[in-house]
């Protein structure tokens, strides 16, 4: 059973992942008779009412007085608990703003979708999680422009119960496209705890495998795995509370003991458990147990579930749990698990799933729907990948040897570049500025001048707009390896939807003042021309333009640094123009008006740039709208 869910995560601490393709989602709800029930009805998923009330936090105690069918036999606690949950819920599969989602978590909430390595901590972390992620995983929201675009969350079963003023509720749930047909392989199980204010503290989200499921593989794999990796970070909770008093924890107590009959007596006759490392249920005790006792002969005795955390009434059952090797976490081993339970106390059927291991998923799903929603992106990422081999690792194709060589000349090059940054040193006459070629230097700080201009569209990075690769940090890159940091940052940037955008929303107040500082087109314009002056006039010891310009060439046909500036200039002049579109968008423009400012921008190299930043309509702010 659950056992088996350490197949892949301990198996790829030393091997590979699984993967796979889907399967019927609808047979594993069949096999086990839950009750399931769409949260926001299609029809409705639109209604901006609907949208206002179900992604309000608030509206977890507005349902109290109209509860749902689930809870309306519950009370107190408990039913504010499971209503915050539902609210949440309702919220994503409405499309409310994820700064909406997030106020239904608390300030330090610990938030683990398992189909990313670590966990979100803080709500602002949760808030630019669920504007970065949309779509990458059912509760990092719905994104605009993926395959689930279109999803809803559908609640096949839910279990909440009160503590100490404080709630647990457990939910497991499915995927189903706009049409309500479910969404293969996205049964998911998820665990939160509330608080007594009605935030959710803590939530733990899981979903199975991908078909086909691995299945037995794993326990062969698992017979030659040892000296197993511990990770305390996993446990959730302390488990001091927990005790063996119900047919769920005697059960998990009974595994733990190797004692496979007392684990199967858990279970009715007629049983119906799903492990979803498989693709079939076991439909009674005898399956289950010539299962289990197949999980035994194949797991070390040091093997040991440990429940972090449970939720339980007289009819359902949920828990949160990891598993142990000599009392040390292994990583990669948490999971959840659904009972119903009959009327004696055994559990009716059962649902376990096992956190995703290595590699996950959420990243490369954010990633690849970037490219999906825009294919041009595979320009600059092929771009950008011809560039680092070419400039690290290839020979022959640039002048002089790869950089990985570390050849003492190219960095003694880069250090003198660096001196003379913007000129400053040779035109003070500094007695440290070493002699470059000026050529080469105005090569380099026009390029560098230009690089320093992108500031001016730093309102492309926002707390309602965060991108996988911030852009400050890049711009600061951009400074020492130019296109090794544009591209990147072109190829994973978040697509832009806003058509009006203030001056306040930029991430950052230092973000705030450079992005919309007139000046800074003027300023790097006259350093990117004096640079192209230096180049002809500057260091008259290097001859006139003939000899200075045959020296360059001579110069560029053994240095790889130098002959890589010139490769920075061609790219900066054909993704100048990627920019502009959407920092016009932002500032309410429509596609048609301004075209000739926009073509300058776009196809004028840096001094088209340079005169965009002067001209361009500014951002408006929101204090003088309120004056």
């Amino acid at each position: 059973m659950r056992l088996t869910c350490i197949l892949i995560p301990i198996a790829l601490e030393r091997a590979a992942a699984f993967g796979g393709l889907k399967h019927n989602t609808i047979a594993v709800r069949n096999a086990h008779s839950l009750p399931h029930r769409q949260l926001l009805p299609h029809s409705q998923r639109s209604s901006a009412l609907d949208m206002v009330q179900s992604a309000s936090p608030f509206s977890a105690f507005v349902d109290l007085f109209n509860p749902s069918e689930q809870s309306a036999t519950l009370s107190g606690s408990a039913a504010v608990g499971q209503q915050v949950v539902e609210s949440f819920i309702a919220a994503i599969n409405s499309r409310a703003d994820p700064a909406t989602i997030a106020e239904f978590f608390s300030d330090d909430v610990n938030f683990v979708d398992t189909s990313y390595y670590n966990p979100i901590v803080g709500k602002d972390e949760l808030r630019k999680h669920f504007y970065l992620h949309a779509g990458s995983s059912a509760l990092s929201t719905f994104a605009k422009t993926t395959d689930f675009s279109a999803a809803a969350i559908v609640v096949d079963d839910i279990v909440s119960v009160s503590e100490n003023g404080k709630s647990k509720v457990c939910v497991m749930y499915h995927l189903t496209d706009d049409d309500g047909n479910d969404v293969a392989d996205t049964t998911a199980i998820s665990f939160y705890n509330v608080d007594d204010d009605g935030k959710i503290v803590s939530a733990f989200d899981v979903t199975e495998p991908v078909s086909p499921k691995p299945g037995d593989s794993g326990l062969k794999l698992l017979k030659t795995v040892s000296n197993l990796i511990g990770d305390e970070s996993i446990v959730m909770m302390t488990t001091d509370s927990i005790t063996s008093s119900t047919a769920v924890e005697q059960y998990f107590d009974a595994w733990n003991k190797r004692d496979m009959k007392l684990a199967v007596a858990q279970f009715t006759e007629d049983c119906s458990v799903r492990d979803l490392q498989y693709d079939d249920a076991f439909s009674n005790r005898d399956e289950l147990e010539t299962h289990l006792l197949r999980c035994k002969d194949s797991l070390p005795s040091s093997f040991n579930f440990v429940i972090d955390d449970i939720a339980q009434t007289k009819q359902k059952a949920g828990v949160l749990w990891h598993v142990e090797n000599d009392g040390e976490p292994l990583s990669f081993t948490r999971g959840c698990s659904f009972y119903t339970l009959d009327r004696n106390g055994l559990i009716q059927t059962g649902f376990d799933i096992p956190e995703k291991a290595p590699p996950k998923t959420g990243f490369l799903k954010t990633l690849s729907s970037k490219f999906e929603a825009e294919p041009v992106r595979l320009i600059p990422l092929a771009m950008w990948v011809a560039y680092m081999y070419i400039l690290f690792i290839s020979d022959g194709i640039l002048p002089g040897v790869n950089a990985l060589a570390l050849e003492q000349r190219t960095w003694e090059e880069v250090r003198d570049l660096s001196i003379n940054f913007f000129l400053v040193s040779p035109l003070l006459h500094l007695p440290f500025s070493p002699v470059v070629h000026p050529m080469l230097e105005g090569v380099f700080n026009l390029l560098l001048s230009w690089a320093a201009m992108f500031a001016c569209f730093l309102s492309d990075e926002r707390k309602d707009k965060p991108n996988l690769l911030p852009f400050g940090p890049m711009l600061v890159g951009m400074q020492f390896l130019t296109s090794g940091f544009l591209l990147p940052y072109l190829f994973t940037r978040t697509q832009e939807f806003e058509s009006q955008v203030y001056k306040e929303d930029i991430d950052g107040d230092l973000q705030q003042k450079v992005a919309e500082w007139r000046p800074l087109g003027g300023f790097l314009s006259t350093v990117g021309t004096a640079s192209i002056v230096w180049s002809f006039i500057g260091r008259p010891e290097f001859g006139e333009f003939t000899e200075r310009y045959n020296s360059f060439i001579d110069l560029l046909s053994i240095d790889r640094v130098g002959s890589s500036f010139i490769v920075d200039l061609a790219i900066f002049a054909i993704f100048q123009s990627w920019f502009v579109d959407d920092d016009l968008q932002r500032r309410g423009v429509s596609e048609d008006e301004l075209m000739g400012l926009r073509n300058v921008a776009k196809f004028v190299p840096f001094f088209g740039l340079a005169a965009y930043i002067t001209l361009r309509p500014e951002l408006p702010s929101r204090n003088s709208e309120m004056e």
